[in-house]
């Protein structure tokens, strides 16, 4: 075949598509083109890939177009008519991806999310101490719980007295019918107190300092012996 004889080209294929095929044709290597054209092997492998961008300039490619379809017995005005076309609808390509991808606004980004974020931050410490002051101050004016062990409600019993056994906490003034009751270091206490025959009522009532009160009664049923 003579070197200047071109061959056919099938409709259809890209720039990238002939050269590659061509070249497979004739049995070179990358690296044999190179050699043969002195294009850089980089640029080879761009002209055969189609990534014009990749490219130096307009001139080095056309230039590099012609030496590679002299090289592969390629028609070369017909090769530099595919590139400016291609080349074109590559460039129209990357224009509409670059208007459809919303630049990130130099505003939004340096101005409006620090202060979204320093709002959130600032919102959100807020949130935390407010439900901790509310916390605080419904622990302040609750009544404080008391836990009686022992006598239950209605209790029976046919002794003078009767031990209230109980816990609360430590800071709880206490008091089981109008007497003050000492509670130890853990808010425990034990009380005696004196019943009379029948229904005795016991009132225990707990408060804290600016608390609300709780009262508690106690219904103790003292029973009198009967001697027969």
């Amino acid at each position: 075949m003579s070197r200047f004889s071109h061959k056919k080209i099938t409709k259809g294929q890209t720039l990238a598509d002939k050269f590659r095929k061509a070249r497979l044709e004739k049995e070179l290597s990358i690296k044999d083109v190179e050699l043969e054209t002195k294009i850089p092997i980089k640029y080879i492998e761009v002209l055969e890939s189609g990534r014009y961008k990749e490219l130096p300039g307009d001139i080095y490619a056309k230039a590099w177009i012609k030496l590679y379809a002299k090289l592969l017995d390629l028609p070369i005005r017909e090769l530099l008519e595919d590139f400016k076309v291609e080349k074109a609808i590559s460039e129209k390509i990357t224009e509409l991806g670059t208007i459809s991808k919303p630049k990130k606004s130099f505003f939004l980004a340096n101005i409006v999310w620090p202060r979204v974020l320093k709002v959130f931050f600032v919102s959100l410490v807020v949130m935390v101490l407010l439900g901790y002051l509310g916390w605080s101050v419904k622990n302040i004016i609750s009544a404080p719980e008391v836990t009686i062990y022992q006598p239950s409600n209605n209790f029976k019993t046919s002794e003078s007295s009767v031990d209230v056994v109980g816990k609360t906490k430590s800071e709880v003034q206490l008091s089981i019918n109008g007497e003050l009751v000492l509670l130890d270091e853990e808010g425990n206490f034990s009380k005696t107190v004196n019943l009379v025959t029948g229904l005795n009522n016991l009132e225990i009532s707990a408060k804290k300092k600016h608390s609300k009160t709780n009262n508690i009664e106690l219904i103790i049923l003292r029973e009198s012996f009967e001697i027969n």
